[in-house]
């Protein structure tokens, strides 16, 4: 990539220092990966995320799901509602509290079970040339980023 990108007469640097920006491209381009290794097993990266919950605990609400995926309610419903129609995963009402419902694997997600650490395939891909020190001094800055934006967000 070039340093300058041209806009007309104008140029501004390709990527400049702005943690946000350089969090969202690396952001894009993991997701990005995830997918592409997914698709030979007919899964988005979203429905990755929802079944490796599951295969971990099966029967989650969809607060609990949407907790985990870091999504509110809302947004998680419509992705649950095609995991559904795909015959990915079941719905049934709690057995204690018929208000709340719970997600269950079907079958056809039980035999992807194999792909409960997927996410360590596409972490391997993306930290190839990283030595271990870095890769855990990565996982501890990005931990220290997130921290210190929550801490902020609450001020």
């Amino acid at each position: 990539m070039t340093d300058k990108i041209s806009m007309e007469n104008n140029s501004i640097p390709a990527r400049f220092h702005a943690i946000g920006r350089l969090l969202t491209f690396a952001q894009r381009s993991a997701v990005n990966l995830g997918e592409k290794k997914l698709e030979a097993h007919g899964l988005t990266l979203t429905q990755w995320v929802i079944l490796s919950a599951l295969w971990r605990q099966d029967g989650m609400t969809n607060g609990e799901l949407a907790k985990y995926y870091g999504a509110k309610d809302a947004a998680l419903s419509r992705a649950l509602d095609r995991m559904v129609t795909q015959g990915l995963i079941k719905r049934k009402p709690d057995g204690k509290d018929r208000r709340v419902v719970r997600m269950y694997l079907t079958p056809k997600s039980q035999a992807m079970s194999h792909l409960i650490d997927f996410y360590q395939t596409v972490n391997d891909l993306l930290l190839e040339d990283f030595n271990e020190d870095e890769k855990v001094q990565l996982f501890a800055m990005l931990e220290r980023v997130i921290e210190n934006s929550e801490r902020r967000l609450k001020e």
